[in-house]
């Protein structure tokens, strides 16, 4: 029976975001968006990739607020004559209604199948954001409009007006902005979701992944990769090796596949390839430092430790030895071309035989 190290999980996992999530810097505000808004799940159960309907935007609203997953639908109150129980998002429209984050029309319907406008849709984020009807004087939507600019929710989207189609594109870049965002309280709204700003103000993508990551899990043919997730397997990013995968999904994910995984970014972190089992042939220290081990040999490979928790792992006072069999996990920093018997690996975690 084999078990990974717990302590390295964080590091392995964060080791590849680190390779695999590109620089932010200069990015556009939707390049961000698009990653951090479907990583929290805000646009599960959204099939439109063009105009956004109410009753989808009702159910992204859901998704990016307190209530999400524990809106049910087994008490079913008619509010609107056109949604009916079986109704495409029924249950977020009548809670969409209810919250005041949405409205009907006067003649008591709700039009689920109509796309959103900007307008309609700004109305919802403020009431997210704590704003109601009592917060805006006299023109109530040029109230909401002044308020929609003055706290930039307008970032990648400025080229609309308010009664344009909102696209699921327009929809990201709103609910990541409203993630930026201040509450009435004065509160920034994405720390509902552990968010956190970087040094350019926009989300953390990287601490909200790290803040989240479980494993390392081991794939078997009794607990494949959809039991393993506690979200759905075929709404999650996949990186395969350090690799974002290109035509590579959960399907690709076999039987004794290393797996990590972030429930808030619905990522998947697949080790393949970049793994090895063997016998520990040797471990190499430091010739400044006797007790600092820089390289671990596996049926002599040399795979670095540039890591303190690798390092401690593999000293005289970590429980890996010359002789044990493991399977470890690496990083392959290799020039294309490199003579094999100069491949520079990277240890970034091991699975010893108990």
């Amino acid at each position: 029976m084999k078990s990974f190290k717990q302590t390295i999980s964080m590091l392995l996992a964060v080791s590849m975001l680190a390779s695999s999530i590109p620089a932010y810097a200069g990015a556009t505000v939707t390049d961000m968006s698009d990653k951090v808004v479907s990583s929290l799940g805000f646009t599960d159960s959204i099939v439109t990739t063009s105009n956004i309907t109410r009753g989808e935007f009702a159910q992204m609203l859901l998704n990016a607020s307190s209530y999400k997953g524990k809106a049910g639908s087994a008490v079913f109150y008619r509010k609107f004559s056109d949604v009916g129980a079986d109704t495409a998002y029924a249950s977020a429209i009548n809670l969409a209604a209810s919250q005041g984050w949405m409205t009907g029309y006067l003649d008591g319907t709700f039009k689920p199948t109509q796309p959103v406008k900007l307008r309609e849709a700004v109305y919802g984020v403020l009431a997210l954001l704590g704003y109601t009807n009592a917060d805006f004087t006299g023109d109530q939507t040029a109230g909401r409009t002044s308020m929609y600019y003055a706290k930039e929710l307008d970032d990648g989207l400025s080229l609309l007006n308010m009664d344009s189609a909102m696209t699921l594109t327009n929809c990201k870049d709103l609910l990541y902005n409203v993630l930026k965002a201040d509450t009435k309280n004065g509160s920034m709204y994405g720390k509902l979701f552990d968010c956190e700003l970087d040094s350019d103000g926009e989300i953390n993508y990287m601490k909200l992944a790290d803040n989240n990551i479980t494993g390392p899990v081991r794939v078997t043919e009794s607990k494949d990769i959809g039991k393993i997730l506690p979200f759905s397997e075929k709404n999650a990013t996949y990186i395969f090796d350090g690799e974002v995968g290109q035509n590579q999904d959960y399907n690709s994910v076999d039987t004794d596949d290393i797996v990590y995984y972030s429930t808030k970014t619905r990522t998947v972190w697949v080790y393949q390839d970049n793994r090895s089992s063997g016998t520990v042939t040797g471990i190499a220290y430091d010739n400044s430092s006797s007790m600092t081990p820089v390289a671990v040999y596996v049926d002599g490979t040399r795979y670095n430790l540039t890591t303190e928790e690798m390092q401690y792992a593999f000293s005289t006072l970590g429980k890996v030895h010359v002789g044990d069999e493991i399977t470890v996990v690496y990083d392959d920093n290799s020039t294309s071309g490199e003579d094999s018997s100069n491949y520079n690996y990277t240890l970034k975690g091991y699975l010893l035989d108990d």
